[in-house]
């Protein structure tokens, strides 16, 4: 080998040292820069710009206005079915009150006494108003019948009418207080076939400052349910009726009770009424205000259109 092919061999080693040398400080670079792509975080993207919304005035609200509530509507009885009863109380165009004022004749019923004397008496205003009311329901074309239309008792010739086989002492107690004259005031209205009856009385006790109405029905007949709807309606209009008169009276209720006129059989000694009815008892004869008041000049107006109003509408309910 001669120095020119020497010198060429030493030319091609160095071009190949060189070239490697280039390689690896490219791969050095290369894998810096790769480096720092992963460790550097990535530059911030550019936000997508939103719509600012537009803002909408808030305009002070206006007091609401309440609704009004609607008010109840005034309650009407409605007709109780009973099995057997409304069969018994068919329609056949005739509206038939019982009226039965209580006591008469010996009996004075409830009494006012002022410097013991006998002011008042039971017996006389039950009578009076009963007479106004029957007035006024035969001018609306009810049938009426009393039990008694004079100062007398029902049953004055003391007969033996309810069949137990006794009679009242002579020169005992008033005989209205006896049975015979009791079952004579049923029969009446039994016989009338009446549709309603309407026991009128006023009250009265030895304690003077009890005081004000009531009225009372029984619950064990086969029609209670009508007789409860004629005393509800009773005692309504009663309560309007004072009021209406400007006389605050006591509200005693509405009671349940054995009253002989209105209430069940009594085997052996009384055959029952055969009809829905109360008892009413209007005020306290033996109170001084509403002794007063019975004896005002309202007061035949006030509590016999009291009965007035009661009877009719309980007919409007359960038409005769």
């Amino acid at each position: 080998m001669d120095w020119r092919q020497g010198r060429q061999q030493d030319i091609a080693r160095g071009a190949i040292v060189l070239a490697v040398a280039v390689a690896v400080a490219l791969l050095i670079v290369g894998a810096r820069l790769g480096s720092q792509r992963f460790t550097s975080p990535p530059p911030p993207s550019t936000p997508v710009p939103t719509a600012t919304p537009v803002s909408t005035p808030t305009a002070t609200p206006e007091p609401a206005t309440p609704t009004p509530r609607p008010q109840p509507p005034t309650p009407t009885p409605a007709p109780i079915a009973v099995t057997g009863v409304d069969d018994l109380y068919a329609q056949d165009g005739r509206a038939i009150v019982c009226i039965d004022p209580g006591h008469g004749g010996e009996d004075l019923g409830n009494v006012l006494v002022e410097d013991g004397r006998i002011v008042l008496q039971e017996k006389d205003f039950v009578l009076e108003h009963s007479l106004a009311l029957a007035a006024r329901l035969r001018e609306r074309d009810f049938e009426v019948v009393l039990t008694r239309d004079s100062d007398t008792e029902v049953n004055p010739s003391n007969e033996d009418v309810n069949g137990d086989g006794e009679v009242a002492p002579e020169g005992g107690p008033a005989r209205t207080e006896q049975l015979d004259d009791l079952q004579a005031r049923v029969n009446i209205c039994n016989l009338a076939s009446a549709d309603l009856l309407v026991s009128v009385h006023y009250n009265g006790a030895e304690n003077e400052f009890l005081q004000g109405y009531e009225v009372w029905f029984n619950g064990d007949r086969p029609f209670s349910g009508r007789s409860e709807t004629f005393a509800t309606l009773m005692h309504e209009a009663l309560e309007d009726a004072y009021a209406g008169a400007g006389y605050d009276a006591n509200d005693r209720g509405i009671g349940l009770e054995d009253h002989v006129v209105t209430g069940p059989e009594r085997p052996g000694e009384l055959i029952p009424s055969e009809m829905p009815g109360a008892v009413i008892e209007g005020l306290f004869l033996s109170n001084a205000d509403d002794a007063a008041f019975i004896q005002s000049d309202q007061a035949e107006d006030s509590l016999v259109g009291a009965y007035e109003e009661a009877i009719m509408t309980y007919f409007d309910v359960y038409p005769g």
